[in-house]
């Protein structure tokens, strides 16, 4: 069985933050349902996540002419 443990990592901005053990069981559970393929660690922390969805959701905006 697997053995899930939080842990640290540093965002590419610098922060360090935790990848609970409670996200990579879950991601886990859908490789096993196979809704993904495989379970890759975070390298971005929320923040940057969240910064980053934002600017690709400009960039969509943008490429179909809408301001």
């Amino acid at each position: 069985m697997d053995e899930f443990k939080d842990i640290d990592i540093s965002c590419t901005c610098g922060f360090i933050f935790t990848w609970t053990a409670g996200e990579q069981i879950f991601l886990n559970e859908l490789v096993k349902d196979g809704k993904i393929q495989k379970v890759v660690p975070p390298k971005r922390c929320p923040a940057c996540r969240q910064q980053r969805k934002e600017e690709q959701r400009g960039q969509e905006k943008r490429s179909y002419g809408v301001d």
